[in-house]
């Protein structure tokens, strides 16, 4: 039997140090388990620590290995000391997968008429301010490591006007697009690579109150999908592994669609 076909398969991380942020739910946790599955060592970073431990918990029980890092992104003594902690642990940084962020369409984020600015502010502070912030370690980090890969999730609001009534949200998400690819630019020459990620209409927790209490909405919006369904977190996942993998190296600065086809029309 050929000798190429009966090797083992190395895990396409495999020795990665990683962040992943946002990592209690959802597209983080989904993010999180895949790498480790996949051979890097994650840290994970988030605001609710109890969340975080039992995603860390899934990662050990599938034999991988996890580091539990709490942190509100929006925070800059937090995440340098987030990162600090994982580099201290394992002597550097490969990846980071940046997904914290947070919606605000049924607590005031609002038509820009109506927008109350404290509104504006938790929005643009977590998801865009908090963007910056991990984007800013994850570069030193990566410098210190002679390279790395990021990704930036990003959203189909920040590249057009359908998210009506979120103004917030569509600003910051348009704001984390300009910001991932101007620094895709700036450290290319260092060897860092920063693409970034644009989930669809996933099933996740920050959507279920939507998926809850608004059958009609939800439904209109799977009508607009060309697959016809919601998409799950371990397929938005998929993508964020690959372009953290050496088969993305010449990927870079670029938009990674993973919507079943709603940006296509």
């Amino acid at each position: 039997m050929d000798q190429a076909r009966t090797a083992k398969r190395h895990p396409r991380l495999d020795g990665t140090r990683a962040i992943v942020t946002g990592a209690g739910s959802g597209i983080g946790a989904a993010t999180a388990r895949s790498f480790a599955r996949e051979g890097a060592k994650v840290g994970l970073v988030g605001r609710r620590q109890a969340a975080l431990e039992s995603v860390a918990q899934l990662v050990r029980d599938d034999g991988g290995e996890a580091l539990v890092l709490p942190c509100d992104v929006s925070r800059e003594d937090d995440v340098r000391g987030a990162f600090a902690m994982a580099e201290e642990r394992w002597g550097g940084l490969d990846a980071c997968v940046a997904v914290a962020g947070i919606e605000l369409w049924a607590q005031g984020d609002e038509r820009v008429d109506r927008l109350d600015l404290e509104v504006w502010r938790q929005v643009i502070d977590i998801n865009l301010t908090g963007m910056f912030l991990t984007l800013k370690y994850a570069v030193q980090a990566m410098l210190r490591a002679g390279g790395g890969a990021i990704v930036v999730t990003g959203s189909p609001t920040g590249l057009y006007g359908g998210a009506l009534g979120q103004s917030a949200y569509s600003a910051s998400k348009a704001g984390c697009h300009g910001l991932a690819r101007v620094v895709a630019n700036d450290v290319a020459g260092d060897h860092i690579r920063v693409n970034i990620v644009v989930p669809g209409f996933i099933d996740t927790p920050i959507n279920a109150r939507r998926l809850a209490d608004d059958a009609e909405v939800v439904g209109s919006m799977r009508a607009a999908i060309p697959l016809g369904r919601l998409g799950r977190p371990e397929e938005v996942a998929a993508m964020n592994l690959w372009l953290c993998s050496d088969e993305a190296s010449f990927c870079t600065g670029a938009y990674f669609t993973v919507d079943g086809g709603e940006t296509s029309h």
